[in-house]
Formats: structure tokens, C-alpha cells, sequence
């Protein structure tokens, strides 16, 4: 079994579905490869196997996702398309949040670089 954890945002509304074994979520998540746009998106077709999250996700509500990995290709239009299904074991949500303040922490990308002159001074 090939184990995969995806973070990434939801492209559209979330559809409950039926099949023999009951009913599920079935999710299509986007996955920047990069920090830029231009570095590309994976899809990822997610199933979720509790129908009641389906209300909370929507398009642009971002995911964490873990579980079972199955890649598939088929033919469309002669040319060959590969499939990224992951049967979600784990699911997380956030919805984002609109007109949200600036956040005003930093991450370490952020940080001003170390000084290199240390004071022995007290600022205080």
C-alpha cells in the first residue's frame, strides 16, 4: 500500500456518493508543487468515507488529507492521463477566512538575518 498525506484546497463543492459498500465524500483537491504558481498543480480525487463533512467542504475550503495511494491512467482523446486517487483515512478541514485581519507573526523565511554585532547592552 502506498501511504500519502496531501495538503491543499478544495476546487469545488464536495458530492456525496453511493456504491456498494455505502455512502462516501468524494472531493477534488489541488496541490501547488511549489510556493509559485508557475511551479504547477497536482489534482488529487479524494474519498472520504463519512458523508456528514460533506456540508462543511467547499470550493476553496482547504484540506489535510492521509491515506491510501492509487494511481491510474487511461486514454482520453489519444492521449494518456494519469489519475492521483487518495481513499482518505484522515481528514482535516479549515475554512478560510474572509476580510481576516493581517497576521502579524512572521515565519522564519521572514526573519530578519542575525545580527552580527552583539551588544551588551540591555535595550530596556
Amino acid at each position: 500500500m502506498k501511504a500519502i498525506t496531501i495538503v491543499g484546497t478544495v476546487g469545488k463543492d464536495s458530492e456525496v456518493r453511493e456504491n456498494q459498500r455505502g455512502q462516501f465524500v468524494s472531493l477534488s483537491v489541488a496541490v501547488n508543487r511549489g510556493y509559485k504558481r508557475e511551479d504547477g498543480t497536482d489534482w488529487f480525487q479524494v474519498t472520504y468515507w463519512n458523508p456528514k463533512v460533506a456540508e462543511f467542504i467547499k470550493k476553496g475550503t482547504r484540506v489535510t488529507a492521509s491515506g491510501s495511494l492509487t494511481i491510474s491512467e487511461r486514454e482520453y482523446d489519444g492521449q494518456s492521463k494519469t489519475y492521483y486517487n487518495v481513499n482518505a483515512s484522515q481528514l482535516d478541514f479549515f475554512t478560510p477566512r474572509k476580510n481576516a485581519e493581517p497576521n502579524n507573526s512572521f515565519t522564519e523565511h521572514d526573519a530578519p538575518p542575525p545580527s552580527s554585532d552583539m551588544d551588551d547592552e540591555i535595550p530596556f
